[in-house]
């Protein structure tokens, strides 16, 4: 049965990198050294790039006492964007050309500056360039070697200058930081003087204006009779007293009208007469009215003693009388000057009333021409107002034109730089250039590998040596067995009782078999490869060293396949039957294990233990099926010659006593050709499976 042709892969692993590496270290070497030469000579050849930076800070705010309308009332965005715009300044053309102008940059060759006999006489395009075009010129040139940025968060501004000379990257700094000041005064300045024009010019106007407002608003007030202060008329004073008078006027009318009324009662009620002698304090009738109750208590005392008819009584009679008779003489006397009060109160009252009458009328007018005039004083106000803010306006930007509002510093001058920016240093230059050459070289030397720029590879290439390579398995080497952990979901073959190369000990022995098979499988262009281990070396020898093998190569990124083909024996199947018991019986010959090696076990497949079983399973795994894989080891060949031409390579495992050249001899020609690996197990301690193998894998043949 013909073997199909192996698919070829592209992908690429980190074993297989230090493989191709390893065999064309002097290629790699030698372009690295190549490109380390190249960045040197880099730093000698190029122009070399120095870079000085100076610092302005710009307040946004202004002098104190001389802030600006424009900047009150902005919040911290405002600010920012004021000193954004700052920074477009300090790059425009109009700065530019004071820096040229300044450090006469016209007759420098760096700016443009023609120092060859052709351009001095021809300038280009056949004629001389004028002085505007080489001003141009100069300025497009500083442009693009002044970078000027703003720190985050800050007012303040950096101004960096390259040149090909530290000295002048300094000078050119400084020299544009200047001239931003300057343009910045120069702009203030003028916007100072014009705005002062603007206000003197307005202010005659203003003034005319507001006199004009004021001689109207007199002229109205002296035809309308408004005589009196600015708060108040004569009118409306009078109106506001006459107000007042007329309140106490009726207030007073009504107190004697009152107590007049209380005086008529009181000449038929002893009630009311007490009650006015007390409340208007008439000492002559209190005492008149003492009197009276004294005759009255005398007369009652005399009659009850003396009887009506006594003289006494008599004239106690005629005492009381005289008392009563003076009491309402007294009380008609007060009468008498109350109405005369009250009727004083009433004409005063009238009167009063009769002048608010003429007042509020004359108020009626007034108040109508008032409406006229208050639209005449509000114009007045208006135009004082503008008048006397163009004035202020004036003499502050006439004061302010021989000041910087703007509060513009400069904080650090530029000094040369000592060391120049470009290009970097010929340390680093050469560290690049090497680390460069190494990745070019190792890219170069895998695409020479692929076939890039000769013709592809057609098959596995074999090593230039004649011979194998011999590896023997010694005391060195370390073996270990661990048990079986408790019912796993996948096949843990460092956990199955089969010895394995401990994780910490001396490894170079396997390492420089597994260092071979990597190395075979970097240098074939095909996937996967095929390697038969072979061999009748006692015990399990041969399967265990598969086992370990097939760990190494994984720890190394590669993926790899074990396949039991030993076709008599099994072994590889005897060897983990125990941990394939959770398994069962499977109709799948395929065991994913927790150490990512993908077993192949015909053994346990009823169809699969059928003639050519192991054939279509190396076949499956050339064309990716069931997985994609860098290797397929072989644990045995069997005798069949189909299987011969699936393998790449065989390597030999031989035990301890086992002489080579016979072992080698007993193997078919076809074998013996494509041996690359000879490994001997030379190992004292018996580190293998104590179990009969043999005996086990009889009993399987035979079931």
């Amino acid at each position: 049965m013909a073997a199909e042709p192996p698919r070829a892969r592209s992908s690429l692993t980190p074993g297989r990198l230090i493989s191709l590496a390893l065999r064309n270290k002097l290629f790699i070497l030698s372009v690295a050294l190549a490109c380390a030469v190249g960045g040197y000579a880099l730093t000698k050849l190029l122009t070399p790039r120095y870079v000085a930076a100076a610092q302005i800070y710009l307040d946004p705010r202004g002098l104190p006492g001389l802030e600006g309308d424009a900047n009150q009332g902005q919040d911290s965005t405002g600010f920012i964007n004021f000193v954004e715009t700052q920074t477009r300044i300090l790059t425009s053309q109009v700065v530019l050309e004071r820096v040229v102008e300044a450090e006469k940059l016209t007759d420098d060759p760096e700016f443009g500056a023609s120092t060859s006999l052709f351009g001095k006489l021809f300038g280009r395009f056949g004629r001389a360039p004028t002085k505007e075009e080489i001003v141009d010129g100069a300025v497009r040139a500083l442009g693009t070697k002044v970078m000027v940025r703003r720190p985050e968060r800050t007012f303040i501004i950096d101004i960096a200058a390259s040149s090909d000379n530290a000295q002048k990257s300094a000078r050119i700094a400084n020299a544009v930081a200047q001239a931003y000041i300057d343009v910045r005064s120069t702009m203030h300045k003028d916007a100072a003087q014009q705005a002062a024009t603007s206000f003197t010019g307005r202010l005659d106007g203003l003034r005319e204006r507001l006199l004009a407002a004021e001689k109207s608003v007199e002229a109205y007030k002296a035809e309308n009779g408004f005589v009196g202060t600015r708060d108040s008329y004569i009118d409306e004073q009078r109106l506001k007293e006459l107000n007042q008078q007329l309140t106490f006027a009726r207030t007073r009318l009504e107190d004697t009208r009152s107590r007049f009324e209380q005086v008529q009662r009181a000449a038929h009620s002893d009630t009311e007469l007490a009650a006015i002698a007390a409340n208007m304090n008439l000492m002559t009738l209190n005492a008149l009215r003492g009197q009276q109750a004294e005759a009255a208590q005398k007369l009652a005392d005399l009659s009850a003693e003396l009887g009506p008819q006594h003289p006494v009584v008599k004239n106690a009679t005629a005492r009381l009388a005289e008392t009563k008779r003076l009491v309402n003489t007294e009380l008609a006397r007060v009468a008498v000057s109350l109405r005369k009060d009250y009727e004083r109160a009433r004409s005063t009252e009238e009167a009063l009333n009769r002048e608010m009458q003429k007042l509020e009328g004359k108020a009626v007018v007034s108040a109508q021409a008032s409406v006229k005039l208050r639209d005449l004083e509000r114009e007045v106000e208006v135009s004082r107002t503008i008048y006397e803010s163009f004035l202020t306006r004036s003499r502050q930007t006439g004061e302010a034109r021989q000041l910087d509002a703007a509060s513009t510093h400069i904080i650090t001058m530029a000094t040369p730089p000592i060391a120049r920016s470009f290009p970097p240093g010929a340390g680093l230059m050469t560290g690049a250039g090497f680390v460069a050459g190494l990745t070019l070289g190792l890219g170069l030397a895998f695409l020479r590998e692929r076939g890039f720029g000769g013709a592809p590879e057609s098959g596995p290439r074999r090593d230039v040596e004649t011979e194998p390579v011999r590896v023997a398995v010694t005391d060195a080497t370390k073996f270990t067995v661990r048990g079986p952990t408790a019912g796993p979901e996948r096949l843990e073959l460092t956990r199955l009782g089969i010895p394995f190369v401990r994780p910490f000990a001396d490894r170079r022995e396997l390492e420089a078999v597994v260092s071979r098979f990597g190395a075979l499988v970097a240098e074939s262009a095909h996937r996967p490869l095929v390697i038969g281990l072979v061999g009748d070396a006692p015990g399990s020898i041969r399967t265990v060293m598969a086992v370990n093998i097939a760990l190494a190569l994984r720890l190394q990124h590669l993926e790899v396949a074990l396949v039991d083909a030993d076709r008599d024996h099994a072994a590889l199947t005897v060897l983990i039957e125990d941990g394939l018991e959770a398994f069962g019986d499977a109709d799948d010959p395929f065991v994913r294990t927790d150490d990512s090696v993908l077993l192949a076990l015909p053994a346990i497949d009823r169809r699969s233990r059928a003639a050519g079983a192991v054939e279509r399973i190396v076949d499956g795994f050339r064309e990716g099926n069931p997985a994609e894989v860098d290797i397929v080891l072989c644990d045995g060949v069997g005798s069949d010659e189909s299987m011969f031409e699936r393998l790449d390579f065989v390597a030999p495992v031989l035990g301890r006593d086992q002489d080579e050249e016979t072992a080698i001899a007993e193997l078919p020609a076809a074998l013996r050709a494509k041996i690359a690996v000879i490994l001997r197990v030379d190992h004292s301690d018996p580190w293998l499976p104590r179990r009969d193998a043999r005996r086990r894998a009889e009993t399987r043949k035979t079931a």
